[in-house]
C-alpha cells in the first residue's frame, strides 16, 4: 500500500513555543489576548504546589467569556507542564478544539514527550481528539526522532497515516534529514507518496541534498525513473534547486546535467527575468 499524503498548504514550520507579541496587531475581531511568554509570571511567581495549580484551573472554569476561559486555561496549562504534567494533560482537554492555544500546546507537549520517550509520545498522540490534532502531534514527534533516526521518523509518519498541513511539513523536514544520511533511501520513500504537493516538495528537497553530495548519482537516479509523472516532478524539482544555487554552484552542476535539464533551466531563468 502506498503511503498516503495530502497537499501542503505551506511549508513553514509552526513554532511549538508560545507566541511572542508583535509591536502591533491588526484590528480584526475582538478576542482574548494570545498567551505569550511575556504574559506568564516570572519563575519565582509560578505556582509551587498542586493545590495552587488546581486553583488556577478552577478559576479559569468560572470565567464566562469563552475566549477568556480558553486563555486562562492555556496559561494554567503552561504553568503546570513542568511541575504537574498529568494535570496539564487533563487541562488540555478543556481547551477549545482548533484554537491556537490548544494547537501550540499539543505541538509543545508532543516534542517534549518525544524527547523523553518516543513510544509514550506516540501513544499519547493516538489518543488525541481530532485528525488535525494527531497530525500536529505526529509531525512534531517525527521531527524530534529525525534528529537521530530519520528513517524511523519517516516510517512513523507512514504508519500513522494522519493527514494535515503540519504532518506534511514534517514529511519534508524528515526527508531533508534522511537525505543527508542516505539520499537514495529517502528518494525511494518519497516516490511512494500519492501525487500531490508533498511528493513534489519531498523530491525537490531530497534531490537538492543529493546534488550537493553526489550530483552524478542524483542525475542518474532521475534518468532511471520509469513513472513518467514522477520523473517529471523530479526533473522540475532538480532544475528549481539548481536555479536557487549560487552561480558558481550552478556551473558545477550544469557540467554534469543533461541537455534537457539545461534547457529547462534556461526557460525557468527566462520566466523569472520576465517577472
Amino acid at each position: 500500500m502506498k503511503a498516503r499524503f495530502f497537499p501542503l498548504l505551506g511549508l513553514l514550520l509552526v513554532s511549538c513555543d508560545k507566541p511572542k507579541k508583535t509591536a502591533t496587531e491588526p484590528p480584526t475581531q475582538i478576542t482574548a489576548p494570545r498567551v505569550t511568554k511575556s504574559d506568564r509570571p516570572a519563575a519565582d511567581d509560578l505556582p509551587k504546589s498542586r493545590y495552587q495549580l488546581q486553583a488556577a484551573f478552577k478559576k479559569a472554569e468560572k470565567l464566562a467569556s469563552p475566549e477568556e476561559k480558553n486563555r486562562a486555561f492555556a496559561e494554567a496549562i503552561w504553568d503546570a507542564w513542568e511541575l504537574e504534567p498529568e494535570l496539564a494533560r487533563e487541562g488540555l482537554q478543556k481547551l477549545t478544539t482548533g484554537s491556537e492555544e490548544k494547537s501550540r500546546l499539543i505541538q509543545h507537549f508532543a516534542m517534549r514527550l518525544a524527547e523523553q520517550n518516543v513510544d509514550e509520545a506516540v501513544k499519547w498522540a493516538e489518543g488525541l481528539e481530532t485528525e488535525e490534532e494527531k497530525s500536529q502531534a505526529f509531525g512534531k514527534i517525527a521531527l524530534v526522532l529525525s534528529a537521530d533516526d530519520p528513517e524511523r521518523a519517516a516510517h512513523l509518519l507512514s504508519d500513522s497515516g494522519v493527514a494535515g498541513r503540519d504532518f506534511d511539513v514534517a514529511v519534508v523536514q524528515v526527508v531533508q534529514r534522511w537525505a543527508a544520511q542516505s539520499s537514495a533511501d529517502a528518494a525511494a520513500w518519497v516516490v511512494l507518496f500519492d501525487p500531490g504537493a508533498a511528493r513534489s516538495a519531498g523530491l525537490k528537497e531530497t534531490l537538492a541534498v543529493w546534488a550537493r553530495s553526489d550530483a552524478q548519482a542524483a542525475f542518474s537516479w532521475i534518468a532511471g525513473i520509469q513513472d513518467e509523472q514522477i520523473r517529471e516532478e523530479a526533473l522540475t524539482g532538480m532544475v528549481e534547486s539548481i536555479h536557487e544555487q549560487p552561480e558558481t554552484s550552478q556551473k558545477e552542476l550544469l557540467e554534469l546535467a543533461t541537455p534537457e535539464m539545461r534547457t529547462r533551466l534556461e526557460k525557468l531563468e527566462a520566466e523569472a527575468a520576465g517577472n
